[in-house]
């Protein structure tokens, strides 16, 4: 497919980027420029290592910049560094420097250059170079000297960027979508249903299901091998990860808070904690002291609770307790604690033995559950075949009150819709994936009830029409073009996302983690 790309090297498409690319480079990028100044970082001696080519420190703190000042102007003055490190931006920054190694060294492998002619064209075509409509040479010359020291390295950065672009555009080029592609998306595009749907829950169906100790026994009797077959499927549900119960008084004192008011507070604790050791109930000390108003009428009581639940310093205290331990002042955000666990429960594996009954009423629950839910499912596909409106059979709550709605088991009941949509591999938009029930909705016109009912996890549907409609073939002529478009620049993202995925697996890409860890600044 890149043999193409050689001929093509000539192409104007290249040049489109080339006075935003210019004035880019210049203002971020420029080993003069204010990019990304973090003490330390220059002195490292590589960013990233791409098969022996050397990214500098330099070049990254440059790229970050640019990529940190293009998303603040999109987002404005709330675009924060620490916002910038939840979205990777950093690694956003590495990829697109190891992506240039690799692209601008494959477009010379393919024979593809930039001119002397080219990149004065270039330069001589950038505003910022130019005084009343023409290049200025003095102004060029000071402009890239202070960005770059010096033009024969602006110029050499820019011949690579150059290619960089050329090679890029010539990829998309290679791009192709047949007439027959066209037709299909633009008629699925125009092609759409909205269907009205009831589903029926399965948990509303289990809340009026009962199962007896004696059936639950003698399901278990007669179907041990599935019990069974259930636990191993759901393993992790049956790993019990480890607990502890505890009670906490707590002497509030906000972060930040001068050192005495700090000190105060933890000495407070202290006392309190004296007081348990010489024998006063922990609970009556809480109900007094502790000023966290979600505890203090229970004594302090927190209930048992696991990993990640409560703040890592008080965590970290509590499970490192045995039982009727008393820990030592805790420092947390909210102020200092004094824990007392009343109980621990390790880490285990619950055996079968102690669930499979659980198990098995839980089996025969769900059978008798969907067995219900169909049932009311069928009667309600029977009412819309004879001729009912979904919409009519299950209204909508009245003004929001609740009671106006049909119930089943408790929760409400009202048709809803999926909005148009069109064939997209099978999925219905707040149904899921549905092939199914997909194929005869495009299949039926305005009204029509789809044939049957169709199971979800959630519970089954029942779906009728309520709009569709079909595209015009007067009017692919003058619309094609644009879905053409369309299809052409996905695709041709789509070749150029895989060309460089396979650029990256084949080279040896080393990255400098403890420098991109040191967190550059954004001005």
């Amino acid at each position: 497919m890149l043999d193409i790309l050689r001929s093509k090297s000539r192409s104007v498409l290249t040049y489109v980027l080339f006075g935003i690319i210019i004035i880019v480079f210049i203002i971020s990028f420029g080993p003069g420029s204010q990019g990304c100044k973090t003490e330390g970082l220059s002195q490292a001696s590589y960013a990233v290592e791409v098969d022996g080519t050397v990214v500098s420190p330099a070049e990254f703190e440059q790229a970050y910049a640019q990529l940190f000042r293009t998303y603040q102007t999109r987002v404005g003055p709330t675009f924060t560094r620490e916002l910038a490190d939840q979205l990777g931006l950093r690694n956003v920054a590495v990829n697109q420097l190891v992506d240039r190694v690799l692209v601008v060294r494959e477009a010379r492998r393919r024979g593809l250059a930039v001119s002397d002619d080219e990149v004065n064209q270039a330069i001589w075509a950038v505003p910022a170079f130019q005084s009343e409509g023409r290049f200025d040479l003095e102004l060029y010359r000071r402009t890239v000297r202070a960005a770059y020291g010096s033009e024969d390295r602006f110029e050499q950065q820019l011949r690579e960027d150059l290619l960089f672009s050329r090679m890029t555009a010539l990829l998309r080029e290679s791009a192709q979508v047949s007439p027959e592609e066209v037709k299909a998306a633009w008629t699925s595009e125009h092609d759409q249903v909205n269907l009205a749907f009831v589903r029926f829950p399965l948990s509303a169906a289990k809340k009026q299901v009962r199962v007896t100790p004696a059936e639950e026994k003698a399901f278990l009797a007669g179907n041990a091998a599935r019990v069974a077959a259930f636990y191993k499927e759901n393993a992790s549900r049956y790993e019990k990860a480890k607990r502890v119960q505890a009670r906490h008084i707590l002497v509030r004192v906000p972060e930040g808070a001068p050192q005495a008011q700090d000190e105060a507070a933890r000495k407070k604790v202290e006392a309190l904690a004296e007081r348990v050791k010489k024998g006063e109930d922990f609970a009556a000390v809480a109900r007094e002291a502790s000023e966290d108003p979600g505890t203090k009428d229970k004594g302090g009581e927190l209930g048992f609770f696991g990993a990640g639940v409560m703040a890592k310093p008080f965590e970290e205290a509590a499970f490192a307790l045995k039982k009727g331990e008393l820990s030592p002042p805790v420092r947390t955000r909210f102020g200092w604690h004094l824990i007392e666990v009343e109980a621990v429960e390790e880490p285990r594996t619950v055996p079968l033995a102690e669930v499979q009954g659980d198990i098995a009423r839980e089996l025969l629950e769900t059978e008798a559950a969907k067995k219900l839910a169909l049932g009311k499912a069928r009667e309600a596909l029977a009412q819309v075949k004879a001729g009912k409106k979904l919409a009519d059979l299950f209204p909508a709550a009245e003004g929001g009150k609740k009671g106006a709605a049909k119930t089943f088991g408790a929760e409400p009941l009202s048709a809803q819709e999926t909005g148009l949509f069109g064939q997209s591999g099978g999925t219905v938009p707040r149904l899921g994936d549905l092939p199914a029930l997909a194929a005869a909705a495009f299949a039926r016109s305005a009204g029509q009830a789809l044939p049957e009912v169709y199971e979800t996890a959630a519970g089954p549907v029942v779906a009728q029409v309520k709009e569709r409609t079909r595209p015009d073939p007067a009017k692919y002529a003058e619309q094609s073009d644009e879905v053409a478009s369309q299809l052409r620049s996905a695709r041709e993202l789509q070749l150029e996302t895989a060309w460089l995925k396979a650029l990256r697996e084949a080279a040896k890409v080393k990255v400098n983690d403890a420098l991109l860890r040191s967190a550059p600044s954004s001005s």
